[in-house]
């Protein structure tokens, strides 16, 4: 991995726009706006052969013309002259390069061939390249705004890396109404050159970021990616929504940004390995980055409820148990504390219902009562719509006592405008506050996850029960039969049989032709097994439905056998 001149493109002294425009509307021109208005501090190049002048800028023809060197440069012109412009680039001694420019390999071969184009006139310059098909990129440390994205990220400590532009965009916005800060927003399209692996290796080491957001559609170099990762991860959270989850939307993203989405459970594994936690929607990524950005990560799942209705406090805890906990268990103490000053018919436990006539004073003295209590975690705090209590005041009554707390605090205010004060008063505070209890847990356990997973990362793996036992004759065979193939892969079989042969331990497979035989061996095995098809010419198996989990007798794998053999043969009936 390299973080060489990376830099250049987050820290410059001087920007050239190539492409630049005066022209309303157009991507040049929305360029030279953003890195004007926003506060830009360094020097700034037109780049246009059409134009003397830009604003108040003088042109230059070509990045060539200019008598002094430029740290970066920005690109929109059409990508069929990036290829010159890059190679002009790497002759003025430009250390990097943002391509916005739209056209590479997400719209198939002849994409590909202009990128591969590109990397060739890069060649081994030291010239590093984000893009293209970007929106480009902004650092608020540089007061750097080298995209069309029409909004500034307020200042922050958290980063965000996407391969979507439009991502970016809308995670953007959402920030600025949510009063949550960034320090990077990065949009990486194509990633020809600068991928995720770089930007975690940069922004590790970066004193400015806490934190790490990223929206993901493919990985390009793994072990690049994972070592990376595993360093910064111990000391930054990383958070990713990993799109492409399924066939259909790996389709998808192939189209959008030329990628090929792998095997979703190897991903899965990836980022649990290497520490980094997964979410799935748009809405748990945009929840999670709130919540990191605000609050402590949870010492453990102890989490105490409180609410005004017991409706949401049920939801919330509902959504607990999804994620296989329950409401912490209130200590005798904690229990005897809220007795004294509840009325009579409370709920008796967490969640803790103050019934409909809480007032401020009285979720002031609940709070405090939970945020002394050694088994809490963390605290979520509901109200719902009453008449008998201005839920605004409550809100307010409560942002000098939860701010800054060892825990995190969550705040639920259920409903819609009536409502709204009591969210806005939470977000300029600074406190995360969402519109669902299901919400505000479910970025609680995402949080607390992380932290799970750290620890996991920190483990020290224990030792095999023996010394590993190596026959390099089975695997050099294995190998050489390997690649006599037509496709030079090898079964799943033929797979864990050669990590077997270099010790590595894999779980028992037995091959099975006929019904018969698929009986006898289940029974060998022992149930509950998984049946699935063997055979070259299919490599993804779940793509034929040719894969069967808990087959629990005889007779669940012998109708299991005739689904294989029917499903593997309609999905390729030539399959060997």
């Amino acid at each position: 991995m390299s973080i060489e001149n990376l830099d250049k493109i987050f820290q410059p002294n001087s920007i050239a726009v190539i492409g630049a425009s005066a022209r309303k509307g157009s991507v040049g021109h929305a360029l030279m706006h953003n890195l004007i208005e926003r506060g830009f501090s360094g020097q700034i190049f037109p780049i246009n052969p059409n134009h003397k002048k830009i604003g108040e800028l003088p042109t230059c023809p070509s990045i060539r013309d200019l008598e002094v060197p430029v740290d970066m440069a920005i690109i929109s012109t059409p990508i069929t002259i990036v290829p010159q412009i890059i190679k002009d680039c790497v002759a003025a001694g430009v250390g990097g390069s943002v391509i916005i420019s739209a056209g590479g390999k997400e719209i198939g071969e002849p994409g590909k061939k202009l990128e591969m184009a590109i990397q060739k006139e890069a060649g081994h310059s030291g010239i590093r390249i984000i893009g293209p098909n970007c929106v480009g990129i902004m650092s608020s440390r540089s007061k750097l705004n080298a995209s069309f994205a029409s909004q500034m990220p307020i200042a922050g400590k958290m980063a965000f890396i996407s391969q979507s532009g439009a991502i970016c965009t809308a995670i953007l916005d959402l920030s600025i109404q949510e009063n949550i800060g960034f320090s990077y927003f990065v949009s990486l399209g194509d990633m020809l050159d600068v991928d995720f692996g770089d930007m975690i290796d940069y922004l590790g080491g970066e004193a400015d970021v806490g934190s790490i957001v990223m929206y993901v559609e493919s990985l390009t170099n793994f072990r690049k990616f994972m070592s990376a990762a595993r360093a910064v991860s111990r000391v930054k959270p990383i958070i990713v929504l990993k799109a492409g989850r399924t066939q259909a939307g790996a389709l998808a993203a192939a189209s959008h940004t030329g990628a090929m989405a792998g095997e979703d459970s190897v991903y899965d594994a990836a980022f649990q390995r290497a520490g980094i936690l997964r979410v799935k929607t748009f809405e748990e990524l945009f929840d999670c980055a709130e919540l990191l950005a605000k609050q402590p990560k949870p010492a453990g799942p102890g989490l105490a409820i409180i609410t005004n209705a017991g409706g949401p406090g049920v939801m919330a805890a509902d959504t607990l148990s999804d994620f296989g906990y329950e409401p912490v268990s209130l200590s005798t103490e904690t229990f005897q504390k809220l007795d004294e000053i509840l009325p009579p018919y409370w709920s008796k436990r967490n969640p803790i219902d103050m019934l409909g006539e809480a007032k401020p004073a009285l979720y002031r003295q609940v709070v405090e009562i939970c945020l002394n209590a050694k088994e809490v975690n963390g605290l979520l705090i509901i109200s719902a719509p009453q008449a008998l209590a201005d839920t605004a005041e409550v809100a307010a009554a409560l942002v000098d006592l939860i701010r800054e707390k060892p825990i995190p605090i969550i705040t639920s205010w259920v409903g819609g405008v009536d409502m709204q004060k009591g969210r806005d008063i939470f977000n300029q505070a600074g406190i995360p506050t969402f519109d669902t209890p299901e919400r505000a847990v479910r970025a609680f356990m995402d949080i607390y996850r992380f932290s799970k997973n750290i620890e996991i990362l920190q483990q020290i793996p224990s030792r095999l029960p023996r010394r590993p036992e190596f026959d390099r004759e089975t695997a050099k065979n294995l190998i050489r039969e390997g690649l006599g193939t037509q496709n030079y892969l090898l079964t799943e079989m033929e797979a864990k049989a050669l990590l077997s042969s270099y010790g590595i331990p894999v779980n028992r497979m037995e091959k099975a032709v006929t019904k018969e035989e698929v009986v006898q061996k289940a029974q060998n095995i022992g149930f509950p097994v998984v049946m699935k098809i063997n055979s070259r010419d299919i490599t993804h198996k779940s793509d034929a439905n040719a894969v069967f989990l808990n087959l629990k007798n005889e007779n669940e794998a012998s109708k299991a056998f005739d689904k294989i053999i029917w499903n593997a043969h309609a999905y390729n009936p030539k399959a060997r």
